[in-house]
């Protein structure tokens, strides 16, 4: 299961002075003192003293946030104190760690694009926009991403050492560009805006280690402001977050909305009523996930501050070339419907299938045979294992609730295939075994879950409205408030925790704007109808 943890509550001490700062940033200096990584934001004019004081304390810098008045730095814990009391700082807060929203891999139907109506408007005119994905970058060797490179596809690379923007060691990054421009090409799959035309930004702040900080996160803002196409109307799409709140991260968002810019984030996945930032924030959309019958996906997390639900369960989406799964089981001469196991190892096997019940220990009796294992208990890459050790040829692991299972490995080494199968076709199985065949193949393309996969239909769908001729002239806010007010209602009548105000359309909101948009100019405002 793709899923990614949050700051540790636990705080230092000093959190009793007004600001806390978790003990997970914390990090050995080089004389052994204990460091951690903050945001000083300083007063108007005090820059000059800010900057002595830091240096006083033995501060490292990692970003320098001039137009907003703060510093990125590490410094020795032991200095905290000293530095909150100096009368050039405005606050001294904990610059927080941001993470990827994937939750697991799903179901078997590229659906998103009819359900957004994005199949319904052209994307023609999205030569005036750019989407900037801030993510972990961009297979660009995909044969649906490598038109444009250099041109209309461009990317920046973070300093702190996440690596080159045209790469991705997470896979994360190129699913969520997949969706937003995945191209028409008569192979694989087409994205919201699919001919070629849109512009993409790709700004790189996730490595393999797939976590980044939310002062990265701002200068990853400062990137996209500076590197999108020239004249083209900027949609910041991050399919990230994490649970703490930082005020200078809200503060940069504010003022890039603003400026004119349109910033849409992903909800979160732990199915609670606990708030995402950036998501959380008045300047950005906060986007929830629905599955194809557009009912709420029970990990995606509820509260006020979502304003737009999206496709975000099974959908499939590009991945770095040969890092996908397709998967085929055959038994008793039957098709048997299958997910591949996310992280699976490439093979086919022909056995006798063995009843291995829940695959809590070695299956001892699976020599040779392919491992039938029921869904409870331990992890799924656990029961492949255990398979494994047993001799086992391959996998399959079938529902212990209604439906077909899909899981990952969470990139745990196995070495055999592995899949999973619906809880009806498990008890068949296990009623009449007999030989079966197993088939786990490498494509470039796979099924992921999370509001991280939900976030990027709103962007190509933000970018598909504001780039029709009637509204290259809108602002931001008509945007968002186009957005918002035409979204198909879901669950109760009108705004909801679950749903926002519905389920993003692109044709009625294009719609909804009509020729003009009412001579409204510059930026601002808050979350429409914000609760």
């Amino acid at each position: 299961m793709r899923r990614f943890s949050k700051l540790a509550a636990a705080l230092l001490p000093l959190a009793a002075i007004g600001f806390g700062v978790s003990t997970s940033t914390a990090a050995p200096g080089a004389n052994g003192a204990e460091r951690v990584r903050v945001i000083a934001a300083y007063k108007e004019g005090q820059r000059a003293a800010a900057a002595r004081a830091l240096s006083m304390a033995g501060a490292e810098v990692h970003y320098d946030f001039a137009a907003l008045r703060g510093y990125a730095v590490s410094v020795p814990a032991v200095s905290l104190e000293g530095l909150s009391r100096n009368p050039a700082f405005d606050y001294i807060e904990e610059d927080a760690k941001r993470y990827p929203l994937t939750y697991q891999a799903g179901e078997t139907a590229p659906y998103g694009l009819g359900n957004v109506q994005a199949d319904l408007v052209s994307d023609a005119g999205t030569g005036n926009v750019t989407v900037c994905v801030i993510d972990s970058g961009l297979d660009v060797n995909h044969s649906d991403h490598n038109l444009g490179i250099g041109t209309r596809i461009r990317g920046h690379n973070d300093p702190s050492g996440a690596g080159n923007w045209s790469t991705d060691e997470s896979h994360h990054g190129t699913h969520v560009a997949g969706t937003i421009a995945a191209l028409n090409n008569g192979s694989g799959i087409v994205g919201v805006a699919p001919n070629g035309v849109l512009n993409l930004f790709i700004v790189k702040v996730f490595g393999a280690d797939g976590w980044t900080y939310s002062s990265t996160l701002i200068d990853a803002l400062a990137q996209c402001k500076a590197g999108r196409a020239p004249n083209t109307r900027l949609i910041v799409s991050m399919s990230l977050g994490g649970s703490l709140k930082n005020r200078f991260e809200d503060s940069a968002f504010a003022t890039a909305y603003s400026e004119g810019h349109l910033s849409i984030a992903a909800a979160g996945n732990d199915g609670n009523n606990r708030v995402s930032y950036p998501a959380g924030y008045a300047s950005v959309i906060s986007v929830a996930a629905v599955d194809s019958s557009n009912t709420w996906a029970t990990f995606s997390q509820y509260n006020s501050d979502v304003e737009l639900s999206a496709p975000g369960v099974g959908v499939l989406s590009t991945v770095p070339v040969g890092t996908g799964r397709n998967s085929s089981v055959s038994a008793n001469s039957a098709t048997v419907p299958s997910s591949p196991m996310d992280g699976s190892a490439v093979g086919t096997s022909t056995a006798s299938l063995v009843d291995c019940g829940t695959g809590e220990a070695q299956c001892s009796n699976a020599g040779g045979k392919i491992c039938l294992i029921q869904r409870g208990t331990n992890t799924f890459a656990e029961k492949v294992a255990n398979c494994e050790s047993g001799g086992g040829s391959a996998a399959i692991i079938y529902n212990n609730v209604a439906g077909m299972l899909y899981g990952t490995l969470g990139g745990a080494a196995t070495n055999i295939p592995s899949v999973g199968i619906s809880d009806v076709d498990g008890a068949s199985l296990k009623s009449r075994l007999g030989t079966a065949s197993v088939s786990v193949n490498a494509t470039d393309f796979a099924f992921f879950d999370g509001t991280s996969m939900a976030t990027p239909h709103v962007s190509g769908v933000a970018a598909l409205v504001w780039g029709q001729p009637d509204t290259t002239k809108c602002t931001n806010a008509q945007i968002r408030s186009a957005l918002t007010g035409s979204a198909k209602d879901l669950g109760v009548a009108g705004r909801d925790s679950y749903y926002g105000y519905g389920l993003v359309q692109a044709q009625a909101a294009i719609a909804k704007l009509g020729t003009n948009c009412g001579g409204t100019s510059g930026g601002g405002g808050g979350k429409p109808g914000r609760k």
